[in-house]
């Protein structure tokens, strides 16, 4: 994404989250919330189960650290702090918001099964989809090619899906969840890059002062 296209991506990502937020008051959302993710675990196998349970916490805090881990071990350290700067962010605005939008999870309120163990806080916004979404749209927007871009494109998207597979949360929780993604990681590229870049930058030369010490 090229800096200037920032606000368009905020603005699709705050409707998202608007939208989703201002249709939790309506009874026929919270009624098609339920017939959605039914239709989205209808066609699960115990294969599925397994593969999902395993996968979906690529948007989790513990991802964020091991992909900025591997990144760095691999000379990329501008990018291994900016995943690690969004993916934080990330999950803190979202857990922010859990405590303003008090909603049941659908194990909770509707029966739905869960398969993992039973996370904290409500149920909207999705904190692994915002994470998700911000962590590895930024990483595809920055990808070499055409292939990788895609790839890690449908990784978010992958992410914010199997939390409703695992019987987590609604599909209306994931959307405003990667709406603010979206909206996290269009100002982590756009007004608070230079912010951020004189951060980074301070904190590879103090770890490189450190490492010529040792």
């Amino acid at each position: 994404m090229a800096r200037s296209h920032w606000p368009l991506r905020a603005a699709a990502g705050a409707g998202l989250l608007a939208g989703t937020w201002s249709a939790l008051r309506y009874p026929v959302v919270q009624r098609g919330d339920v017939r959605v993710g039914d239709a989205v675990r209808k066609f699960g196998t115990p294969a599925m189960d397994a593969a999902v349970t395993y996968t979906t916490d690529l948007g989790s805090v513990y991802s964020v650290i091991g992909v900025a881990t591997t990144l760095a071990g691999t000379g990329r350290r501008r990018l291994a702090a900016d995943v690690l700067g969004i993916g934080l962010l990330a999950w803190n605005v979202a857990q922010l918001s859990k405590t303003r939008v008090r909603r049941q999870r659908p194990y909770e309120a509707d029966g739905v099964r869960r398969l993992i163990r039973k996370p904290t806080g409500s149920s909207f916004p999705s904190g692994h989809s915002a994470v998700g979404v911000a962590m590895f749209t930024m990483l595809a927007d920055r990808s070499r090619g055409g292939v990788s871009r895609r790839l890690l494109q449908a990784v978010g998207t992958y992410v914010a899906l199997s939390r409703v597979y695992v019987g987590v949360h609604y599909p209306t929780d994931v959307i405003g969840g990667a709406g603010m993604g979206l909206v996290v990681g269009a100002l982590w590229r756009g007004p608070l890059a230079t912010i951020n870049g004189r951060v980074v930058s301070r904190a590879i030369a103090a770890v490189d002062r450190a490492v010529r010490r040792a």
